[in-house]
This record gives structure tokens, sequence and C-alpha cells, in this order.
């Protein structure tokens, strides 16, 4: 069975019209991963919802601020935790600060982690807690509840692994 011409001819104009399409699939699907290597690129920053745009004025690192000894030559960010911890800043204050968000080194597929500004968060904990020493007076309290509680626990499980005498009497 031989094609005839017109049948020849059909079939040329649909093959390159297969081939546009695919063509044109193709690109579009570059042009797309292009702009999500770009967007990773940046730490997600191009995210309008979940970006939080720093002042750049108000996060100036001031020369004139006195530092601990953990945060020389620390990084400009602070992980929540830190924030948390080395600041004593509750959850509702770091909600108002101002953070970047960059893709969790941990797993691309996890959330991304919001790092805090150092200065800021430095800057909010000394007005919270009334300087440099109300903040340091905050740890020291903190990890003496710390402490007791550990030693409450403690002591409770000596406690508590006290055999009871039986109530029932077999001569034992």
């Amino acid at each position: 069975m031989t094609l005839t011409e017109e049948q020849k001819e059909r079939m040329r104009i649909n093959r390159e019209r297969a081939l546009e399409i695919r063509r044109k699939k193709l690109e579009e699907a570059a042009r797309k991963q292009q702009e999500e290597d770009a967007k990773n690129r940046k730490g997600g920053e191009n995210n309008e919802e979940k970006k939080n745009i720093p002042n750049k004025e108000k996060l100036k690192d001031d020369a004139d601020v006195e530092l601990e000894d953990f945060e020389i030559d620390a990084s400009p960010y602070v992980t929540k935790q830190d924030a948390m911890s080395k600041y004593c800043l509750p959850i509702g204050t770091l909600e108002v600060c101002e953070f970047i968000e960059k893709d969790n080194p941990r797993n691309k597929k996890f959330s991304k982690m919001k790092l805090y500004y150092r200065s800021e968060i430095r800057r909010r904990a000394r007005e919270r807690f009334g300087g440099l020493q109300g903040l340091q007076e905050e740890r020291r309290k903190r990890e003496r509840k710390r402490f007791e509680r550990d030693y409450e626990d403690v002591t409770n499980i000596f406690k508590s692994n006290k055999k009871k005498k039986s109530s029932n009497n077999y001569g034992l």
C-alpha cells in the first residue's frame, strides 16, 4: 500500500506541528526550571508571602555595642532556638522581628529556616531586660530554675523506686 502525495503532505504537516508543540513544551519546562533555580539561589526571597523585608537603617550593627563572648565572630543571623535560649526572648517577640528564609541545610524537603538578624534580636533582648546586666541575670535565673526542676525530678525518682511493704502478711 503506497501513500498518495496528499497523504504524505498531511503527514509532513502533522509531524511539523507535533515537533513544534514538543519544542514549546520543552521551552516552557526549561523556563520554569530556570525560574525555580533562580528562586532557590536567592533563598526563597522571590516568594512575597513569606518574605519579611528588613529595614537596613534599623538593623545597622553598631560598633559601640558591647558584645558577649558567644557573639564575637558570630554570624549576623540567629536561629529561633538560639534567640529563645541565649537572648531569652518569647515567641511573640520573635514573630514581629525581621527575618530571612533559607533552605534547610539538613534536607531540602524540610520547611525553610527563619534566620533573625542578630543585631535586632540583641537590641530587643536588652530593651526587654534592661541592658546587658539584666539579660545576664535573666539567663542565670532561668539556669537556676532549670537546675531546681532537674534536681526535683532526680529526687522524685529515688522516692518512687523505694519498694513498698506489701499489705498482705504471708510470713514474708
